[in-house]
């Protein structure tokens, strides 16, 4: 039983340290140390207490050294269940309402004046989403949201209005760090331009330095339904949502917000 204990105290270190980390680097929401941290602290010890019984009492401990290895598997395991999820979620949005194209936490809200390029500013540097211009989005005032997707959020993005695919652009990029100001403008990115009788609005998908692909389950011309999934960005990623001013943005900045689920904005 003390040996148990002390396989316990391990597993709880090395897991909490492991989602710790990944709070840092990737801004995961604390609450995975309450859900997938204990989880996988529970899943360590059932395959530590399995295995004692089949191991030897004097070879007890290799466990030691088979615990970190377990706690980063299991920890792996579930977080590529929850990037590859596909959740059933139901739209409550009424028509004159615009639902989050992703999941994640927002880094920044800022207006974009009419004419001008939709740019994302890091540390000074500037960015600019210059395909956007190919449209006529860019004729009226915007509001330019961007969304930070951690590894445990979903990665399926979808549109946040009905209307037709106005513009579906792909840019190859150089798989620079999302962390470098000229990211957004060098990194692999996809561009989706939606367009009905109301409004027109942008979803940018912009890919980190391990990306090498962006999926896209759509075609300019296309029509597409409010909620419908339009593609898919692989692990680390940002979305930028460009709406028009009139709307009311109805997050903020740090919020953890979801896909399909939060009302993001409305029409006044």
């Amino acid at each position: 039983m003390n040996t148990l204990m002390i396989f316990l105290f391990e597993s709880l270190i090395l897991s909490t340290l492991t989602y710790l980390y990944l709070h840092k680097k990737t801004r995961i929401s604390l609450k995975f140390l309450y859900l997938d941290n204990l989880m996988v602290v529970a899943l360590t010890m059932l395959i530590c207490y399995l295995l004692s019984k089949i191991i030897p009492v004097d070879y007890h401990w290799v466990l030691f050294l088979v615990i970190p290895a377990l706690v980063l598997g299991i920890a792996f395991g579930l977080t590529m269940i929850r990037f590859w999820r596909t959740p059933n979620r139901k739209i409550k949005a009424n028509a004159s309402e615009l639902i989050s194209p992703a999941d994640g936490n927002v880094l920044y809200i800022k207006k974009v004046e009419k004419g001008e390029v939709p740019v994302s500013i890091k540390k000074g540097l500037e960015a600019k989403l210059d395909e956007i211009t190919q449209t006529d989005i860019l004729e009226t005032p915007c509001w330019l949201i961007g969304i930070n997707m951690t590894p445990f959020d979903v990665h399926k993005n979808c549109s946040p209005i009905e209307g037709k695919i106005v513009l579906n652009k792909h840019i190859s990029g150089k798989f620079l760090s999302l962390k470098e100001p000229k990211a957004i403008v060098e990194n692999e990115r996809n561009t989706l331009v939606v367009k009905n009788d109301d409004m027109t609005i942008g979803i940018v998908q912009t890919a980190s330095k391990l990306v090498r692909r962006i999926d896209s389950y759509v075609k300019e011309g296309n029509a597409i339904e409010k909620g419908e999934w339009f593609g898919m960005i692989r692990f680390g990623s940002q979305v930028d949502l460009i709406i028009p001013a009139s709307c009311k943005v109805n997050v903020e900045i740090g919020q953890q917000i979801y896909a399909k689920s939060t009302i993001i904005a409305s029409k006044n």
